[in-house]
């Protein structure tokens, strides 16, 4: 039959990561500082430089954040095919860049010269699929395949919640629900994001590193960054014993304060808040049913920009009101 079986050992990973959100979720800004933890974890661990290029799509929004991060960057402009995609992609590698963004890959789907645009000069009928999905299922498997960290945005698509408060006034929420992409793309990396677009929170949709089974959303860092490499290069991670170890001594403590207050330091009110009080906020969040409260919560949020900018103490005022 001319099989052959081999024992499974465990080889260094070329992540692929995706962030979908709205457009003002935070897409760039989390693949960047996501990039930049990565980089300069490769930096730490081999010793080598980890330079991170960024095709761009996306016109001047691509420099937005140039003076914060230290990244190339390559302006792809239409037509959008798959095939301009993987010829980028391999141009990226033979250049030497360790670290990829694709920023955003939602245009080789509906962008101009796109998938969506292909099919319709193709004839537009089911059967001329056909012709198409090659070309498409051809840029996800140089995705999937390429010696390379890529991680893809993609825009949201936006739908619309329409509530009225108590003097009848209307207010709209906007919401991200699932990717402009072919369906299930979204499925083909290694970790996927949904981006809030009002708190740049990150809810994981799919983790394959168990980095993320402890958090039910989270704000990107370069920390998280670090961590995806860790285990990315690790013959025998333990990222995930040690989040692990972490909460169990948590646990322990809660333990101590339920059995005997005297016996913890610092027994104030300080400790109801949890140490990490944003994702906890996002989490409360997304369950809350009270609409009237959601739009009050949403509307102080909206007064710094998003939940990140909130001051500590505006930050617990929130978590209060939620739990």
């Amino acid at each position: 039959m001319g099989f052959t079986i081999k024992k499974a050992k465990r080889t260094e990973v070329y992540v692929k990561i995706a962030l979908m959100a709205s457009s003002g979720g935070g897409k760039t800004y989390s693949a960047l500082r996501l990039a930049t933890g990565m980089s300069q974890e490769i930096k730490e661990k081999k010793g080598v430089d980890a330079p991170i290029l960024m095709i761009n799509t996306e016109a001047n929004r691509g420099y937005y954040y140039a003076n914060e991060f230290d990244y190339d960057i390559l302006d792809l402009t239409a037509p959008f095919s798959p095939e301009r995609f993987i010829e980028a992609i391999n141009f990226a590698i033979s250049e030497g860049y360790k670290i990829l963004i694709i920023d955003s890959t939602s245009h080789e789907w509906e962008g101009k010269g796109g998938c969506l645009e292909l099919h319709q000069k193709a004839g537009g009928k089911y059967q001329d699929w056909s012709k198409v999905t090659p070309r498409h299922n051809k840029f996800i498997e140089t995705i999937a395949n390429s010696k390379i960290h890529i991680i893809c945005t993609m825009r949201g698509k936006d739908q619309y919640d329409m509530s009225k408060d108590d003097n009848g006034k209307t207010t709209i929420q906007k919401l991200g629900v699932g990717a402009k992409q072919r369906e299930g793309f979204e499925y083909e990396f290694t970790c996927t994001f949904n981006i809030d677009q009002k708190t740049s929170i990150a809810e994981v949709q799919k983790d394959n590193t168990h980095i993320f089974d402890q958090d039910v959303a989270t704000l990107l860092t370069e920390e998280h960054g670090k961590r995806i490499i860790q285990w990315a290069t690790s013959a025998d991670p333990t990222v995930k014993d040690e989040k692990i170890e972490v909460t169990k001594h948590k646990v322990i403590d809660e333990e101590i304060q339920v059995a005997d207050p005297d016996l913890v330091e610092n027994n104030t009110d300080e400790n109801k808040y949890p140490d990490d009080l944003i994702s906890e906020i996002s989490k409360l969040f997304k369950e809350l049913k009270d609409k009237e409260l959601k739009k009050e919560v949403a509307s102080k949020i909206k007064e710094y920009g998003k939940l990140p900018d909130c001051p500590i103490e505006v930050q617990k005022e929130i978590y209060d009101k939620l739990i």
